[in-house]
């Protein structure tokens, strides 16, 4: 009769069948916590970063440039006009005073400070 012999196992070592059903097995994704703050770091530019450019856009762009006028008494709004801009037709400088200054009607009062379109 043959006599059986088993090698003795060597630690780290693992039989061929376990090494094959490793093999096939799917490798696990392990993510460290550098590696989550990586991946949030990105999700958090993807995110941001298109509104950041746009708000650089926009602070490019300068908007008309504007006076600060203060009413003194017998002021009026067509006299303002005249003088911010002597050659301009009164009536339209008249209209962007009052939507720059969200005025209901025509009629100022001494110390009323408006902002007037620079001409």
């Amino acid at each position: 009769m043959a006599a059986i012999y088993a090698a003795p196992a060597l630690p780290g070592l693992r039989p061929a069948a376990a090494r094959r059903k490793a093999a096939d097995a799917a490798p696990t994704l392990r993510i460290t916590r550098r590696g989550r703050l990586v991946i949030l770091a990105l999700a958090l530019m993807v995110v941001l970063l298109p509104g950041a450019w746009r708000a650089m856009a926009t602070a490019q762009v300068e908007g008309p440039a504007t006076l600060v006028v203060t009413v003194q008494p017998g002021d009026t709004l067509w006299g303002i006009a005249s003088q911010v801009d002597p050659g301009a037709d009164p009536r339209a400088l008249i209209a962007e005073i009052r939507d720059l200054n969200g005025l209901a009607q025509s009629g100022l009062v001494p110390g009323q400070v408006l902002t007037v379109p620079a001409g």
